[in-house]
């Protein structure tokens, strides 16, 4: 049967199963889940004409905003997250400039279960995960708050995933294994739009935001023009068999054609032939030997090419050069000034202004033209400001926060005179890029402790705390329980605690004006 025998279409027939099943051609239920459609609040948004007109689009700019998905929703989200292992998450977004919001979170108070979160400043999309019970993050570069509208499929597939921006494939990664079930008496919800009450809040455009069952869900975004479109379908099975009659007798022909090409083979074999090679079109003789380069040496061997690259000595130094004409690098002499020694190729600024780099021994320097490399200023001379070590000026009133910081997302950037700096929010500790959330429930009193009274209890939450009563109630005066007939209000502590509340907000504000003071 020569190359194509029975084997091969048992192989062929198997494959096209597996790709008519893949490409779902086998045909089993898919879940769609939109969850626009389904939140519990008509307020904290606008309607607005999305990217078409099919669906309905919403447009989200309120801060006091509790956009989650109804109980039977985020029941049917649930199971669906626990029982496939194939998921897509659909979002069709229009993100404001430099916004950093989350666009879908399964999330509570305290936990991010399952987050997916456009940080803008940053130009990254992230993905908050739990695996064995612990956070993780998984991070893609890609800019997404520009302010018009893309459509995004991000695929869960066991610890694989996928990511598609405008119907195009950019990532594919392997994570760890996401957490399908969350755990017992988390109060997690389904936030469209926002991590929680009240952190990651988006702004900008939402629509379709969609949670897809089954491989190849952003197909829905993009039919026709994904390049997985072209799967074969059911509706061509019938071409494909008479495709499959068709190699048949191919093979037939191949067959004849390989046993007339076998015997000929034979007749050639019995001939003395001068053997030789052909290089980039050009003949060479048995033997001969050749350079197509300074580091390779190419010889013709029974009607062969044999090249071999030429291995150098390693190297002891950080900047090797290549002289011409030749094919392994070569270390230079170092250099010297000013009692310290500098490693040829090694670039180095004595002065403010001033880069000198070391060549071979000699130090080689140049001082750095102002107007071609400074950025353009658009205030007076008098309202320039020299930042000391720095070359280039700065405007006095410079918005150093706006040009890019990397504080963190619970906490607050202050422009200061020439630099900004960064300070956690009240509830969080830290030094301003990284910040956590204290536990002001293991500290009475204090900066960081709480203040609920005898009465109450105090129950610590994400970037504060509360204070209930002993029946769980929270009571409409945060700290004081009508419910006991004691009146907090007139007490003894009631005073004390508005004094140390007094004593905490001067320190803080002492401490801001010492931020502010620094240059």
């Amino acid at each position: 049967m020569g190359p194509f025998g029975n084997g091969y279409f048992i192989r062929y027939i198997a494959t096209l199963y597996i790709v008519l099943t893949a490409c779902g051609c086998v045909y089993s239920k898919r879940d769609v889940l939109d969850l626009i459609s389904n939140l519990r609040s008509r307020t904290g948004y606008t309607n607005i004409t999305g990217q078409h007109n099919l669906t309905s689009a919403i447009y989200l700019q309120d801060s006091s905003r509790y956009l989650a998905v109804t109980e039977t929703m985020l029941n049917e989200s649930l199971r669906i997250l626990k029982d496939n292992s194939e998921l897509t998450f659909l979002i069709t977004m229009k993100q404001e400039k430099g916004n950093s919001g989350s666009l879908l979170a399964f999330s509570s108070e305290v936990l991010r279960f399952f987050e997916i979160e456009s940080k803008g400043l940053e130009d990254e999309l992230r993905i908050h995960y739990s695996h064995d019970q612990h956070h993780y993050i998984s991070t893609f570069r890609y800019r997404l708050a520009d302010d018009k509208w893309h459509k995004l499929a991000v695929t869960l597939s066991g610890n694989h995933v996928t990511l598609y921006v405008d119907c195009l494939k950019l990532y594919e990664k392997i994570i760890q294994t996401v957490d399908r079930v969350p755990p017992q008496s988390s109060n997690l919800q389904l936030f469209v739009g926002q991590q929680n009450r009240q952190h990651a809040l988006f702004r900008g455009g939402l629509q379709d935001v969609q949670i897809v069952t089954q491989a190849h869900g952003h197909l829905l975004q993009c039919p026709v023009t994904s390049e997985e479109a072209d799967c074969p379908t059911c509706s061509h099975y019938k071409a494909l068999q008479h495709q499959v009659k068709k190699l048949s007798s191919l093979n037939q022909n191949l067959s004849l054609k390989l046993q007339k090409a076998e015997e000929r083979i034979k007749e050639l074999e019995q001939c003395e032939c001068h053997k030789g090679c052909i290089y980039n079109g050009m003949s060479k003789n048995e033997g001969e030997e050749w350079h197509p380069d300074h580091c390779t040496l190419c010889s013709c061997k029974n009607g062969t090419v044999d090249c071999k690259k030429e291995d150098c000595p390693p190297v002891k130094c950080d900047h090797p050069t290549f002289r011409e004409g030749q094919c392994c690098p070569q270390c230079f002499t170092n250099c010297f000034t000013d009692g310290k020694y500098f490693k040829h190729g090694e670039s180095f600024s004595p002065k403010v202004c001033v880069t000198c780099t070391c060549n071979d021994s000699n130090i080689e320097c140049h001082r750095m033209d102002l107007e071609a490399s400074c950025p353009n200023l658009n205030c007076p001379p008098e309202k320039r400001l020299h930042i000391e070590g720095e070359c280039c000026p700065v405007c006095e009133g410079t918005n150093f926060c706006g040009l890019g910081n990397n504080c963190h997302s619970n906490a607050t950037c202050i422009n200061l005179t020439t630099r900004f700096a960064c300070q956690c929010l009240p509830g969080y500790r830290g030094d301003g890029v990284h910040c956590e959330d204290v536990n002001e429930c293991l500290t009475q009193g204090g900066k960081y402790g709480h203040y609920c009274n005898g009465q109450t209890v105090c129950e610590n939450t994400v970037g504060s705390y509360l204070c209930k009563c002993p029946s769980g109630r929270i009571p409409e005066d945060p700290y004081n329980c009508t419910e006991s007939g004691y009146d907090f209000a007139n007490s003894a502590q009631a005073r004390a605690w508005d004094g140390s509340l007094m004593v905490t907000f001067c320190s803080l504000f002492v401490g801001i004006l010492w931020v502010s003071g620094i240059r």
